[in-house]
């Protein structure tokens, strides 16, 4: 496939609706020289992931953190995984639409800029960041299309090859198979250039250390020149320059919103200079650090730097910063354990059985102990076996939640050897939900009543009919009437059973066949139950086969002639019904008049195929052409005018185009063996051996004594089509 770099596109950097800031002053500190520093412009781990991305997403309510389906469609995910793989997108073949979160963090990873910067930039050009919702749906998809900017110069409008918020990020494919960057591998072009590469300067692209004029976009901020002079003063900045070539609003609205996110990097520890309190950066937020959590993490909070207020407001406050996972602490004469970030109850049973240290746990004070919501009692792991000390109810853990078990699961699971006896006040803190589920191919009936189930791995009951119960093979004797209904009652109703692999049967006494194969229910039409020699060996009821996948249809046997009310005729094969023509039929030996004659509903339930493929070994030629194919082994070889005369071909067949193009193509024809010949459009000569055309050096050609009038010259495009081997160099 060709390659070709994508031509400098200019971002427009102005900004408009909710990030658009009339009339205020520039904020202290700004250098037009240095945007960003270069290690953090292509950090590509900050924010940790795809997660971290949806949380910051979430943290300022953008409207890019919603995972609806409806709302992925907006972003313009390509769904061709050739594409995305050919643009080096590295989920190209995840099977799903990602979420705006996912979309950047992989933008990220395959083009190597910092996910900060990519959301920075999204909300210079578009706003997206801060923008909490769109009602337009037309407006929506229109900054989505353009949301990097990209393709947008000034002065002229956006260009056709980018609109979509996938493209924006990850480059486009067109219709020649050139590959062209999107925003953030174009971003990285120039800052990966020895030197940066900046905006044009004397006709080259300026680097790090020359000064550029640079036009100003004015409107929004006080005491701003039309047009001032910058000294590049790193690669991310001479890149950023290039790609929005001006101070204002573009660029200082870049630097504004990155340093206002992300000034300090994940992990950094913030004390507040008016109550002393201390924080954490995470994912661009302050999280509070709790005396015990930096004993739990060994934080060393005197490296902390120190934040006024004004400057601590410019960061969103996040939720508390919490301990290692494991960390037990004792409040109020409770204990309570951190897992997965949450805070559980916990009893000492569970913590040992967790092996979580519970000699030595963290004392917590009633106002730290506020700041993290307790979460729901800890239960023991699952597949633990429990009872209590008095109540003689038993009970197996299944996903955190207890499920009673009778005396017939009790044995049938040999729970005997596994019970832990804990404190009957234990047993009650604990959720419990239901009955311990038998075995799967469990047969179970009621207390009392009629009716049988067989049970399934994930704890379902499927119901059985009589006619079910006999075709499955099923014995009386092995049926266990459960105890009680609140027994049977607590597994949930699947679907029916379905029947053996291979059962014929009909519906409700209905005269209609079918056969249960691989899931799903095929009809199996008169002719065909005729010609197989196949009747009904069971009779299900119409509720109970309602529930069952339907498939397609039962072809009649292999060889089979068969004729739609259109006249069209097709031959069955390996199942499948391919259509013959009159010139087919003819190479394939069949006589059209045996066609059976089916009603067209049953002709076009069957599986269908293409065309049907002509006898291996025929050689034919398409209508309105002189080309001559060969058919072998499944697969259609050209056979070149050269090589029919080398062979003495010719076509004993002619088909029609459209039919030849169902067939496979292969290799062409080989020319014979030693023969000499080249390629009208280049001077390479190729020796014949082996079927394969191997090339010859000049020195090669000379040495062996080969003649320039014994080159046969074809069409480059034939020549091409060739396999081709190795060189020939002596």
């Amino acid at each position: 496939m060709k390659k070709s770099l994508f031509p400098l596109f200019l971002a427009l950097g102005l900004l408009a609706g909710p990030t658009s800031v009339w009339a205020q002053d520039v904020r202290a500190g700004f250098d037009p020289n240095v945007l960003v520093p270069d290690a953090r412009f292509n950090d590509t781990q900050s924010l940790d992931g795809a997660e971290g991305v949806q949380k910051f997403l979430e943290s300022k309510g953008s409207l890019l953190a919603n995972t609806a389906p409806d709302f992925l469609i907006h972003l313009n995910e390509p769904s061709d995984p050739a594409v995305k793989l050919a643009l080096g997108d590295p989920e190209w073949n995840l099977g799903r639409l990602r979420t705006a979160a996912e979309l950047i963090w992989d933008a990220s990873q395959a083009s190597g800029l910092n996910p900060q910067v990519i959301l920075v930039m999204l909300n210079k050009e578009q706003g997206l960041v801060t923008t909490a919702q769109c009602t337009d749906s037309n407006v929506l998809q229109r900054e989505l299309n353009h949301a990097m900017g990209f393709a947008c110069p000034d002065g002229s409008g956006c260009g056709n090859l980018f609109p979509g918020f996938y493209y924006q990020l990850f480059g486009n494919v067109d219709t020649d198979g050139n590959k062209y960057l999107g925003a953030t591998k174009s971003l990285m072009r120039s800052f990966n250039t020895p030197g940066g590469r900046g905006p044009n300067l004397n006709g080259a692209p300026a680097q790090v250390g020359d000064q550029v004029a640079l036009g100003n976009t004015l409107g929004g901020y006080d005491g701003i020149a039309s047009q001032q002079t910058v000294t590049i003063g790193n690669r991310a900045t001479a890149a950023l320059y290039r790609y929005t070539p001006h101070v204002f609003n573009g660029n200082y609205n870049f630097w504004n919103f990155f340093t206002s996110w992300f000034k300090y990097p994940n992990g950094t520890l913030i004390a507040s200079t008016l109550d002393g309190i201390t924080y954490v950066i995470e994912d661009g937020s302050l999280q509070r650090v709790p005396s015990f959590v930096a004993v739990s993490r060994q934080l060393d909070l005197s490296t902390a730097i120190k934040f006024t207020p004004v400057e601590l407001a410019d960061y969103p406050t996040g939720p508390a910063y919490g301990p290692i996972d494991g960390t037990v602490i004792t409040a109020g004469n409770r204990l309570f354990a951190f897992l997965d970030g949450i805070m559980h109850p916990v009893t000492g049973f569970v913590l040992a059985q967790r092996k979580l240290d519970a000699n030595q746990p963290l004392t917590v004070a009633g106002d730290e102990f506020s700041l993290f919501a307790p979460g729901p009692q800890l239960t023991p792991t699952d597949g633990t076996v429990l009872r209590g000390l008095a109540n003689p109810d038993v009970y197996l853990v299944v996903n955190g939640t207890l499920k009673k078990f009778s005396a017939f699961t009790f044995k049938q699971l040999k729970a005997e050897k596994s019970v832990q006896s804990v404190t009957d006040d234990e047993v009650a803190i604990y959720p419990k939900q239901g009955y311990v589920a038998p075995l799967a191919g469990t047969l179970i009936k009621p207390p009392a009543g009629e009716g049988a189930y067989v049970m399934d791995a994930g704890g379902e009951r499927h119901p059985l009919t009589p006619e079910l119960f006999k075709n499955l093979g099923y014995k009386s004797k092995n049926v266990v009437a459960l105890e009680t209904m609140d027994e049977i009652a607590s597994f949930p109703l699947g679907a029916p059973a379905t029947p053996k692999e291979g059962t014929y049967f009909s519906i409700g006494g209905g005269s209609e066949l079918y056969l249960f194969k691989n899931g799903a229910k095929h009809p199996v039409y008169p002719f065909v139950a005729k010609q197989r020699g196949v009747t009904a060996d069971y009779n299900f009821e119409a509720g109970i086969v309602s529930g069952w996948s339907d498939g397609i249809a039962v072809a009649p046997k292999d060889g089979t002639l068969v004729k739609s009310a259109s006249a069209t005729v097709y031959v069955v094969t390996q199942g499948q019904l391919h259509e013959v023509t009159t010139a087919l039929a003819k190479n394939l030996g069949l006589n059209l008049k045996k066609a059976i004659t089916l009603p067209d509903y049953q002709v076009d339930s069957f599986a269908q195929g293409g065309y049907a493929e002509p006898k291996d070994g025929t050689y034919f030629q398409t209508k309105g052409t002189k080309n001559i194919f060969l058919f072998k082994q499944g697969l259609t070889h050209q056979v070149y005018p050269l090589v029919a005369i080398q062979r003495g071909i010719k076509a004993d067949v002619t088909f029609d185009a459209a039919v030849a193009a169902d067939w496979t193509p292969g290799d062409p024809v080989a020319f014979r063996d030693a023969t000499l010949v080249k390629g009208d459009g280049a001077k390479t000569v190729y020796l014949v051996s082996l079927g394969k055309l191997r090339p010859l050096t000049d020195a090669a050609f000379k040495k062996r004594g080969y003649k320039t009038k014994n080159v046969k010259v074809v069409p480059q495009a034939q020549l091409d089509a060739f396999p081709k081997g190795s060189a020939i160099a002596k």
